[in-house]
């Protein structure tokens, strides 16, 4: 009887650890260069809340626009709002995905979710990190008003 009740804890403890592991996702997110400060600190802050990775790529404006719109697969894209409203016309994001996360100038920062993510609910969990408060105070110490 001991043995049949050890032999259940095992399969327990096993299922139960890969039941743990089984929301995680590897998100990659492609953002304009100017974000980078922020994101290099937000980034170990949102993969400890929320068991997802990060995979970070940088550009600039226009290389950001470009492979948004191609078939690269990104689950989350920061744009500059001008560029970012022509991605949603073309459909390369869902529109009812964007927020705006910062403020550079006259800037404006907006993240979205690409409509070919394979990650719906991780991705909109990172762009509600990064529009939240303390996502803001990162922002704003990097200066970039959040």
């Amino acid at each position: 009887m001991n043995l049949a009740r050890f032999a259940a804890a095992i399969l327990f403890v096993g299922a139960t650890a890969v039941a743990g592991n089984a929301g995680a996702a590897e998100l990659k997110l492609l953002s304009v260069e100017a974000m980078k400060p922020a994101l290099q600190e937000l980034a170990p802050a949102f993969e400890a809340a929320s068991k997802h990775k990060l995979k970070i790529e940088y550009g600039t404006p226009d290389a950001v626009e470009k492979k948004a719109a191609g078939d690269d697969d990104y689950d989350v894209v920061i744009l500059d709002k001008p560029r970012m409203d022509k991605l949603n016309s073309a459909a390369n994001v869902a529109g009812g995905s964007m927020k705006e996360v910062a403020k550079h100038g006259a800037d404006s920062f907006i993240a979205a979710t690409p409509n070919s993510t394979q990650e719906p609910l991780a991705a909109a969990s990172l762009i509600e990190f990064l529009h939240g408060p303390k996502a803001a105070e990162v922002y704003k110490a990097k200066g970039i008003s959040g």
